[in-house]
């Protein structure tokens, strides 16, 4: 049945992509008088291949993936442990969430001055705003998670003698998994914007300055080229990690579709 759900999905995704395609060199044949500000399809390809060597943009795309993932592990983690710790320690959770709410609604792009002064242009810069991109949605979404975990949840388990750190491994922290889940997706697609932005303004490499250097010469196409890249990486990154993880261990939760 699950291979049955992941080869129909696979397929669903994949008409959705030819599709698009398709409704996107009608609308740039069609419509679009002037190819260069808006190249179809096969013309973003052609002039790609021609402007760009594969390897070349293999190595754009593996730095960008380097840095979303160190930003994504160290925010994600950071999320999860504090949302948990002020949700077990409510005291602890008023005081600190005060300041956190104070920051999370400042975009992360505004944070790139700053980052650039305080961490220079190297990896740290990009790394930080990738960390706040992904910090945010997961500690808001464990900290719900464990603030509205059902209580007789919670009554049942002291009942058959769970208490302190036992409690809160083995019943409060699972109950809150959900929640977790996700806010690791959406951080995981926040991290991408902020990685794209952060390289635009301060890099040498990857997908971001691609597209900026691109604007440099004029070339039309491989900015188009690298925004569907980064919008089909996100995609099938975000699929897996729905599909070999999450679900994997929160076959209950998602979609209410998969059985125990």
């Amino acid at each position: 049945m699950r291979t049955a759900r992941l080869r129909q999905g696979l397929m669903a995704s994949w008409s959705g992509f030819i599709l698009l395609i398709v409704f996107w060199q009608l609308i740039s044949s069609v419509l679009i008088t002037d190819s260069s500000l808006f190249p179809g399809p096969v013309q973003v390809m052609r002039s790609t291949m021609q402007n760009l060597a594969l390897a070349r943009l293999l190595q754009h795309l593996g730095i960008s993936l380097q840095r979303i993932g160190l930003g994504f592990a160290i925010g994600a983690v950071s999320g999860i442990i504090l949302g948990v710790t002020c949700g077990w320690y409510r005291t602890l959770g008023s005081v600190l969430r005060t300041p956190i709410e104070l920051v999370r609604p400042v975009p992360p792009l505004a944070w790139i001055p700053l980052a650039i002064i305080w961490l220079g242009l190297g990896e740290s810069s990009k790394v930080f705003i990738i960390f706040l991109g992904a910090f945010f949605p997961v500690f808001t979404n464990t900290y719900k998670g464990m603030t509205t975990i059902e209580p007789n949840i919670i009554r049942s388990a002291q009942m058959l003698g769970l208490k302190g750190s036992r409690l809160l491994l083995r019943v409060v922290v699972p109950a809150t998994l959900p929640d977790i889940a996700t806010g690791i997706r959406v951080g995981w697609s926040y991290s991408f914007g902020c990685m794209v932005a952060a390289e635009l303004i301060a890099a040498q490499s990857g997908l971001g300055y691609l597209i900026m250097h691109a604007r440099e010469l004029g070339i039309t196409a491989i900015i188009v080229f690298g925004i569907v890249l980064i919008g089909v990486t996100n995609l099938i990154t975000d699929y897996l990690i729905q599909e070999l993880i999450l679900k994997r261990k929160l076959r209950w939760h998602f979609l209410g579709t998969e059985q125990v």
